[in-house]
């Protein structure tokens, strides 16, 4: 029997040094007197009374009289199974408390609060990308390449079934049999030159994921800032709204700017 650890673990839920050893003698001896119990609990004599009336006061030792002299006063204490449920029961209570308060306090948070994160790496950058979708709930918005897209698959497909609402956009092709919202990127020069590297993610329309893979130096941000998240999604919209058009409208855009769009692109 490890009397110590025991001891140690009453203090976890409350008992002081002395209460602890004394519940303990209790336990293994009952009904004691004081100077029983300080013989039995190695705690000192003048600590016993006053460590014995606050646990009466706890309701964790009770007193008893001596059947032959009246004025002997004994002890016993509360049976140990007795003692787990309540404190079994406080500690239930005292987590739900904690559960309560805590939500108060993190939904407290100032709505100018923004974290913002910077990953060095390929592999460490798409990883951190494949957990954010994991945890997705509502929506994931995404452009990107089909190269990423190969790494992202099972993750993207896994939170489709669970119900997130995906809308994606391509920047090249894919064999892929794509079941939620997609739609391709107009394949030509100005989006290989001006698109290279480039993955653009809005997840749950509160937190973004960038990254830029171009040259071999990859890295990506990724933030909960309002500005950025807002400006992303309604980058990855715009983009699929143009290209709509484009696909919709090749030839008369070609007309007016020339087959690769030029006209249009190399105005700046």
């Amino acid at each position: 029997m490890n009397i110590d650890k025991t001891n140690s673990t009453l203090k976890r839920y409350g008992f002081t040094e002395y209460e602890a050893k004394i519940y303990v003698a209790l336990l293994q001896s009952n009904p004691l007197n004081g100077n029983e119990i300080a013989i039995k609990s190695g705690v000192p004599s003048p600590k016993v009374y006053e460590n014995l009336n606050r646990m009466c006061e706890k309701e964790v030792v009770f007193p008893v009289l001596d059947g032959n002299y009246t004025t002997k006063k004994l002890y016993s204490p509360l049976p140990y199974k007795e003692l787990l449920r309540k404190i079994e029961l406080d500690f239930q209570n005292d987590t739900a408390f904690m559960e309560s308060q805590f939500k108060v306090i993190s939904n407290q948070m100032k709505p100018d609060w923004s974290e913002l994160y910077h990953l060095d790496g390929y592999v460490s950058s798409i990883d951190s990308l494949r957990n954010m979708i994991q945890s997705t709930e509502q929506t994931i918005y995404l452009s990107c390449w089909n190269s990423e897209l190969e790494l992202l698959w099972d993750d993207l497909l896994e939170a489709f079934k669970k119900g997130v609402r995906v809308i994606s956009i391509l920047f090249d092709g894919t064999e892929k049999k794509i079941p939620w919202l997609h739609f391709t990127h107009h394949q030509g020069e100005f989006s290989d030159r001006r698109h290279t590297g480039e993955l653009s993610c809005v997840l749950d329309e509160k937190s973004v994921f960038i990254l830029h893979s171009a040259e071999g130096n990859a890295h990506a941000i990724i933030s909960s800032h309002t500005a950025l998240t807002r400006t992303t999604l309604n980058y990855i919209r715009h983009d699929i709204y143009i290209n709509q058009v484009v696909n919709h409208f090749h030839d008369e855009l070609a007309a007016k700017y020339g087959e690769n769009f030029g006209g249009l692109l190399d105005i700046f």
